[in-house]
């Protein structure tokens, strides 16, 4: 029997609004003196509890409002209390893949516009030389492949959210490039550094991230599905989540 889905309010916390997993809740009120929360089997109960649907008045952020908006064009929406970025910033959640028996590794991307709707992209690849590198290689490839697509779709910022250290840290110098494929990687992203803002957030693998754990099943899709590298495109030409083609 599949588990019944709950929601989880948090009126008082770190971050507040709902959330659709426990790990999501623990994050927002852990540390945070006289957190308030709660867990609904509704998300109507889980609203009512925060006091929205016009039974009280809060304010309502630019981020929100265009969540409000996007809703009503039909996308699948961020959970309540994470912000959408902000207008000229293209969101980009990246993971990777490696198959032994396939001798492939892949990438994954999840698009997240200042609008609210969601994009999906994932692709594989075979060098031999990439090979050595296991699932970093897609990982590599699913933030070169984001960096391209916001500057294809005249972003004026990119923010990369990774759960492997790496991709961050080789571009930042944090960590030593020891190879010729990271110091290839790292000269690139440097170089679209210079055209496009480029920022950085590390999630943690496995633990419940909603966005992270979609790029992580796109990479698997990828790995099995792709063919080759996609060609950069307009972002609207990608697969839409929620539209049920991935689903």
């Amino acid at each position: 029997m599949a588990a019944k889905k709950k929601f989880y309010a948090v009126k008082k916390g770190k971050r507040t609004g709902i959330f659709l997993t426990w790990e999501e809740c623990r994050e927002a009120v852990e540390g945070f003196p006289g957190a308030e929360h709660k867990g609904f089997a509704t998300e109507e109960e889980a609203r009512s509890y925060l006091g929205e649907n016009g039974s009280a008045g809060q304010e309502v952020s630019s981020g929100q409002r265009a969540a409000d908006s996007s809703k009503e064009k039909g996308a699948l929406l961020p959970p309540a209390g994470e912000e959408l970025p902000p207008e000229g910033t293209l969101l980009a959640y990246v993971d990777g893949s490696y198959s032994e028996g396939l001798q492939k590794y892949a990438f994954g991307c999840v698009f997240i516009l200042p609008d609210g709707r969601i994009y999906t992209e994932a692709g594989n690849g075979d060098n031999p030389q990439s090979l050595a590198l296991r699932n970093v290689a897609g990982e590599m490839l699913g933030a070169m492949y984001a960096v391209k697509t916001a500057l294809a779709n005249g972003f004026s910022a990119v923010e990369i959210r990774y759960d492997y250290e790496g991709i961050e840290k080789w571009v930042t110098g944090a960590w030593r490039s020891k190879t010729e494929l990271t110091q290839k990687y790292a000269q690139a992203m440097r170089e679209w550094g210079s055209r496009i803002r480029l920022t950085f957030l590390k999630v943690a693998a496995h633990r419940g991230e909603r966005f992270n754990e979609l790029a992580d099943s796109e990479a698997k899709r990828g790995l099995k599905e792709g063919d080759g590298i996609p060609k950069v495109q307009r972002i609207e030409e990608m697969i839409q989540y929620g539209t049920g083609a991935t689903e």
